[in-house]
């Protein structure tokens, strides 16, 4: 297991976007570097683009070649050795789903998420049984899968009881919390877990309320995940059946501004725990 904070999937990155400003910096050229390796241009590519983990060897060979010090070098063959590593989440990658891996690592290492749901609520903050009401209706799940599937989900809610836990913002479409998932007991007891969490200092809990009309981050769920240092935001949005995660600082600039304005129109943190009061009581 990883020590948490440095997960493999977030190091990667890191490693292959720092091998791209070595290469850059000694003003060599793909091919040149490939020469070197006695490689294909293409496959150095794929290492600073994060397509492909980076061999130990390679990454020597790489390091000797950028001329790198001793002390960097060393703290930069670690992050190969983590980036090979196996998360925490690597006990259920018989049910892991394309790109749960990266959510689960972004997740891991960010010190702020924002989320933006309109159809399920956020798995971080979801009580066991919604999760499995909700797992359920996925047909071509058997049984232990559904299982193993919620004690995953569970096991992700770590991050928010850590000494530190990011700070997490979420703004709900009011369809989220008025679509039955389960029985009403199973829906009271989820309206109530919202509740628990708005009251922790680390998050969020507001309503976009249907009378907010229409607003840019309308028609599909997404999370922002940001993070310490140097590290740029990634945004993470969900398929039916996988993740994909966007890098692009343009791209996520308009993720931004789109949760900026669903935020806006929705109703304030206190609005927006009376309305959940009000829901669970009717429930």
């Amino acid at each position: 297991m990883t020590t948490r904070g440095r997960s493999p999937v977030m190091q990667r990155r890191r490693l292959a976007a720092e091998l791209h400003r070595l290469r850059s910096a000694s003003g060599r050229t793909l091919d040149e570097v490939a020469t070197h390796l006695e490689c294909s241009p293409a496959k150095i590519s794929r290492i600073e683009n994060n397509q492909v983990a980076v061999r130990i060897q390679d990454a020597r060979e790489l390091l000797d070649l950028y001329q790198v010090d001793a002390d960097r070098r060393e703290e930069l063959l670690r992050m190969v050795r983590e980036a090979r590593a196996k998360g925490w989440w690597s006990g259920y990658a018989d049910v892991l789903s394309e790109g749960d891996e990266t959510l689960l690592s972004l997740e891991e290492e960010a010190v702020a998420i924002r989320v933006y749901d309109n159809g399920v609520i956020t798995g971080l903050l979801q009580t066991e049984e919604y999760a499995r009401s909700y797992f359920g209706t996925w047909t071509d799940l058997p049984l232990e899968v559904v299982d193993r599937r919620v004690a995953l989900t569970m096991e992700r809610q770590r991050i928010l009881h850590r000494p530190e836990p990011p700070r997490l913002t979420v703004v709900l479409d009011e369809a989220v919390l008025r679509r039955p998932v389960g029985s009403p007991e199973v829906m009271r007891a989820q309206l109530g877990r919202l509740l628990e969490a708005a009251a922790h200092p680390a998050v969020t809990v507001r309503v976009l309320p249907f009378s907010a009309g229409p607003h840019q981050a309308m028609g599909f769920p997404f999370r922002i995940y940001e993070f310490s240092g140097d590290d740029p935001a990634v945004v993470h949005t969900e398929l039916l059946d996988r993740g994909h995660p966007i890098e692009a600082a343009e791209e996520v600039g308009r993720y931004h501004a789109a949760f900026t304005q669903a935020e806006a129109k929705s109703l304030s943190p206190t609005d927006s725990r009376a309305l959940l009061k009000d829901l669970e009581a009717m429930t």
